[in-house]
């Protein structure tokens, strides 16, 4: 991602470890003031620059009015990340707090053009409304550039707002910094110096920080313990594997196919070495076969690729298309394509080449039992590795439903966000109760968390007994009166907030049972603790899921403060949801009719995070179905041969009286042997690979003994099946056709 950046290499997004206790938390949040400061202080940092995360805002210029989303920024990041300049000057756009970027799509949405440098936009804001002059617009990046934002704003507007001033804090984290070093700076040895940037400006902090290159950020941005430990080339990875696998499994059932057929290219190979070939030339007309059959397969395959493209980047949320501009694509598609063709042409080729003219006229050319073995081998091979991808496919289907049903500790379902904006958000009380009189309507609250993901935290609490050498990071959550009623957070001790207890709203919080696991181990009367100011513990929830099942439970602390709490969270009836919805609607826009009506719904919310994992499922299942279906036409090819083979054998038995069912049996069990040894060993090397992948779960399922049982039954069915329709077809066969000499 992001390669296509001129200079991208010298560019590298600033991180945090975060150390708490033996556990470090890895971030790519910064403080607001981090930027001109590695400018100012380290002579090899070119340029600099910090920028937000996305965030949605109302503008409007004449009659249109769109709500879009984008971010803040200062002004080096359009020279680090150098988007293509439509329209404008990059070198002034950002320099000015009343200067705005816009996309593309977004000028044209607003002013139905693109030229629209120097025109005016209108930023509508809770507390006011903002004049920005337009001063770039940028072409639409490439698809696999990251960055999807329809506007960039002045960082310093954002910076300066009254209730921002924890941006000039080198206590706290929110933004992003990314720097672009000098050419011939040692990013390695930059890293190792900023290491104590932040603890040197705020002592006691437990922040290390290091550079990381923005390039390699998507597909190898994951930490764990402050290590790297990969990331989106896993799956990179698990796909490319299983892709090597289907396409071994396509050689194997080219090398059986073409030496099940030897017998009737024996007497072709048998005239050839009469009238004078060797075997080097033999061996090298049957892998230019092979060959030339792959490089057709794989212009076949280009066709295919162009008419399932859609449907696969549908199915992955990508956008990828074929490069064929690209001459390195070109030179490693012709590399596999070689490869391949080698491979899958080189033993029925030394095989073919090696046959004895003398045995092909006394007609000896019967494989042997060691090219039987050979083949009984491969097809064992496939199927190993299609028990494989069964079994994962399983295990993935189980751990993903399990992680999309799992009991949160709250109520997911008919539970719907709305987005507070303008008069919505200065008259939440007013809103709440008309709310509450919809039939549909069973309670409101609102809070600045939305339940998913971290938003604010700490790992300033100090409490009565504190081992000071230990820290944990603490979830901050800001709510109102009838939240954990409103979500179905269940309170297990203590009481809940309460309008008729004036002292909730000052200094009263409530923990989970994770926070006040912690607290009391040092302190079991505890009562109160420290965090910005002290703080009487009023009541402890039960643990609920504010992050990914990836993660384990972390600690939180729920502070009475709606002051900042922008999402109102309402509690549906399980009744007609789309009629409650057109009402609350209804309702939204007699009190706000300029903002547009933003909302979603809880469980939906929450599905959107495991979207990575829910197409990791799909794409498994669609692996396992093609493995399943290679394997088989191996299968098939094998059986056919050996029914082949045995055609005087069936003409025998079917003479002396043999049924139908017990001619069945004999081709059968040896194919079932060699089935049932593969899922043996596919079952085991599944087991181990699945305990590896689960791992990355801190709550998921146990591996049970009928993944396997259910895998089992599915290949032995589909093998049976298989080789019963070339049995079938063998025992039809006349036996007075089958005794003729042949």
């Amino acid at each position: 991602m992001n390669r296509s950046f001129p200079e991208i290499d010298q560019v590298y997004r600033i991180m945090e470890h975060q150390s708490y206790g033996s556990e470090i938390f890895t971030t790519t949040s910064t403080p607001g003031i981090l930027a001109p400061a590695l400018k100012e202080e380290f002579p090899e940092v070119e340029l600099s620059a910090c920028y937000s995360w996305n965030q949605s805002g109302l503008f409007i210029h004449d009659e249109n009015k769109l709500n879009l989303n984008g971010f803040y920024a200062q002004p080096d990041y359009l020279h680090i990340m150098q988007y293509e300049i439509l329209h404008g000057d990059r070198n002034q756009a950002l320099t000015e707090v009343s200067h705005i970027v816009l996309s593309k799509e977004a000028a044209i949405k607003l002013f139905g053009k693109t030229d629209v440098i120097g025109e005016s936009v209108t930023f509508k804001e809770t507390e006011e409304d903002t004049e920005f002059k337009v001063m770039a617009v940028l072409e639409t990046p490439a698809e696999n550039v990251s960055g999807n934002f329809d506007f960039i704003l002045p960082f310093d507007f954002w910076f300066e707002k009254p209730y921002n001033g924890w941006l000039k804090q080198w206590g706290n984290n929110g933004p992003n910094t990314l720097v672009k070093l000098n050419q011939n700076a040692d990013w390695e040895n930059f890293s190792a110096s900023i290491e104590n940037f932040i603890s040197e400006k705020n002592e006691g902090s437990n922040v290390r920080l290091f550079a990381y290159p923005q390039a390699e950020l998507y597909l190898r941005g994951k930490f764990v313990d402050g290590k790297l430990a990969g990331g989106k080339i896993e799956y990179v990875r698990l796909f490319g594997i299983i892709g090597l696998f289907v396409l071994i499994i396509a050689c194997i059932n080219f090398m059986n196919l073409s030496t099940a057929k030897s017998q009737k290219r024996a007497k072709e190979v048998g005239v050839r070495k009469v009238v004078g070939a060797d075997r080097k030339g033999l061996i090298q007309q049957f892998l230019a076969e092979s060959i030339i059959l792959t490089v057709f397969a794989g212009l076949f395959a280009l066709l295919l690729v162009e008419l399932t493209l859609p449907v696969f980047n549908n199915l992955t949320g990508k956008s990828m298309s074929v490069p064929y501009g690209n001459g390195i694509a070109w030179l490693y598609l012709l590399g596999i394509l070689l490869v391949t063709g080698i491979i899958a042409g080189s033993y029925p080729a030394f095989y073919l080449s090696a046959t004895k003219v003398v045995s092909v006229f006394r007609n000896l050319t019967r494989s042997g039992k060691g090219v039987v073995m050979a083949r009984k081998g491969l097809v064992l091979f496939q199927f190993i590795l299609a028990t494989m991808l069964i079994v994962a496919t399983i295990v993935v289907f189980r751990q993903i439903d399990y992680t999309l049903n799992k009991d949160l500790g709250y109520d997911k379902e008919q539970l719907l966000i709305v987005n507070l904006e303008g008069r919505l958000f200065n008259n939440f009380e007013a809103y709440k109760t008309q709310l509450e009189l919809l039939p549909g309507v069973q309670l409101a609250s609102r809070a600045t968390h939305t339940l998913l993901g971290r938003n604010s935290n700490t790992g300033s609490v100090r409490w009565e007994g504190k081992d000071p050498d230990f820290t944990a990071l603490f979830e901050i959550m800001n709510v109102d009166y009838d939240f954990l009623e409103t979500t179905g957070i269940k309170l297990v001790q203590g009481d809940d907030f309460s309008r008729d207890r004036i002292s909730d709203s000052s200094n009263a919080v409530l923990l989970n049972k994770r926070a006040y696991e912690l607290m009391s181990k040092d302190n079991p009367e505890i009562s109160t603790f420290s965090w910005n100011g002290d703080q009487r513990i009023l009541g402890v929830v039960e643990d609920f899921h504010f992050q990914s099942l990836h993660q384990g439970m972390e600690p939180a602390i729920i502070n009475l403060d709606p002051s900042f709490a922008s999402r109102a969270f309402i509690r549906l009836n399980s009744g007609n949801i789309q009629q409650t919805l057109a009402e609350i609607q209804n309702v939204t826009e007699n009190f706000e009719p300029f903002f547009p009506f933003d909302y979603s719904f809880m469980d939906e919310n929450y599905a959107r995070m495991y979207e990575e994992d829910v197409r990791t499922k799909e794409l498994a299942k669609y692996f396992s179905i093609l493995c399943i279906l290679i394997s088989c036409l191996g299968l098939l090819g094998l059986s056919a041969h050996i029914a082949e083979q045995k055609t005087k054998e069936i003409g025998i038995r079917k003479v002396l009286g043999a049924s139908t069912f017990s001619i069945l049996n004999v081709i059968n069990r040896e194919f079932i042997t060699i089935v049932g040894i593969s899922i043996l060993i596919g079952s085991a090397i599944a087991y181990w690979l699945m305990q590896d992948w689960l791992s990355s779960y801190a709550y998921r399922i146990d591996f049970e003994w009928w993944f396997i049982v259910l895998a089992a039954g599915i290949i032995l069915f589909i093998a049976y099946m298989t080789v019963t329709l070339q049995a079938l077809k063998a025992s039809k066969v006349n036996p007075v056709n089958s005794l003729k000499s042949e």
